[in-house]
């Protein structure tokens, strides 16, 4: 079987561009089908790996047409889809080319607005109506759908966002990155506003244990790079100082490759999604942190209300540093809760692995592809 996967992807660095990587490998492993990546583009000249046969421009609505007619001669289609990688109002360039298409489409939603505007949820819902099968990450995805977008439930497959397989060797992961007796509670992803790094850093400033340290792993996002340089990071390391606390809290400016980033991750006691926004329906980051088998602290956003449920995790309220600081100050207190809740989150990030969710991504596509689960006829 022939799978087309459009998608953006590495070298750029977007979360988007990672999953579709890891998903590219992930089926490579677990099928013989030939999977091609149909990469977008802001019109530049990127160099990609082999696994990209084409690429559209995502500001010119001919491109997507032009990508059509090769995504027909595959036998399905694997879209995925955020609002921001496509052109036009919304990223509705997408229709044009999803209206051309005459094979199955399955469309992995990474974001779903609960209070989107009439054009988000016009595309959305055309999507959905274009689609022979959607995949969320989360349970709440599924509801949210067919509650507020109206895609009949039984038109929607709930897969895990996947995550790399760990050692978990905890030691030696701290000896590497120089960190031995350092109890480390981590973030990581690209810096910018509107990820709440400022309430967690607030937290800090109360925490006892004299070995702590809290490391922020990610470079500027670079389209807030493009706007205002390391304006951002700057403010945040200044607000460290004021707090009396940049010894204890480590910003590592690189964009980490997967085997750093799986260093890193291994090495943490604790991890920290401080989003203040209530709508984060996904999050990679939140999803390798279990995976690893840390001891997940998040503010109660969807995803996270939904991945760290049954003890996985622990949430506090958006936007209180009080609140996070007590967990902290409680785990580090309490060796055998720590323990609790890294065990916890290990067991359930083990069947996130990319292994397994690879060989049900291919599953269902060749389910998809024989006809055997229930197929909506394009409105």
């Amino acid at each position: 079987m022939k799978i087309a996967i459009i998608s953006t992807y590495p070298p750029q660095k977007c979360g988007i561009a990672t999953f579709s990587e890891d998903l590219y490998k992930s089926l490579q492993i677990a099928s013989t089908d030939t999977v091609h990546i149909i990469a977008l583009t802001q019109g530049s000249d990127e160099q990609f790996p082999k696994e990209v046969v084409a690429t559209i421009d995502k500001h010119q609505i001919k491109s997507y047409v032009q990508a059509a007619d090769l995504i027909n001669t595959y036998d399905v289609c694997v879209l995925q889809h955020e609002y921001g990688i496509f052109g036009g109002e919304c990223g509705e360039y997408i229709l044009t080319l999803c209206n051309l298409l005459h094979i199955p489409i399955v469309t992995n939603f990474h974001t779903i607005l609960p209070k989107p505007s009439a054009k988000e949820k016009e595309i959305l819902q055309h999507l959905g109506q274009l689609s022979s099968l959607i995949t969320v990450m989360t349970n709440w995805a599924v509801n949210m759908l067919n509650s507020i977008y109206q895609i009949p439930v039984d038109k929607v497959r709930m897969l895990p966002h996947g995550v790399p397989v760990f050692d978990y060797q905890q030691e030696l992961a701290k000896q590497k990155l120089n960190l031995q007796d350092k109890k480390v509670l981590l973030s990581f992803g690209f810096l910018g506003r509107g990820k709440g790094f400022e309430t967690a850093i607030e937290a800090i400033k109360d925490v006892r244990d004299p070995n702590f340290i809290y490391i922020i792993l990610g470079i500027t996002h670079p389209n807030v790079y493009k706007e205002e340089g390391e304006t951002y990071r700057n403010q945040l390391i200044e607000k460290c100082e004021s707090l009396g606390i940049a010894d204890k809290v480590d910003f590592v400016n690189e964009f980490a490759s997967p085997e750093l980033l799986k260093e890193y991750l291994t090495a943490c006691d604790m991890y920290v999604t401080p989003y203040p926004n209530e709508n984060q329906i996904s999050s990679g980051t939140l999803s390798f942190a279990l995976g690893a088998g840390a001891a997940v602290i998040s503010t109660p956003y969807l995803y996270a209300r939904d991945l760290l449920a049954d003890e996985r995790g622990l949430l506090f309220d958006f936007c209180d540093a009080d609140a996070l600081s007590k967990i902290i100050n409680n785990l580090l207190e309490n060796p055998i809760l720590l323990d609790k809740y890294r065990r916890n989150a290990r067991s359930h990030g083990e069947t996130m692995q990319w292994p397994n969710v690879g060989r049900n991504y291919a599953a269902l596509l060749h389910s998809v592809r024989n006809g055997n689960v229930k197929l909506y006829k394009r409105a």
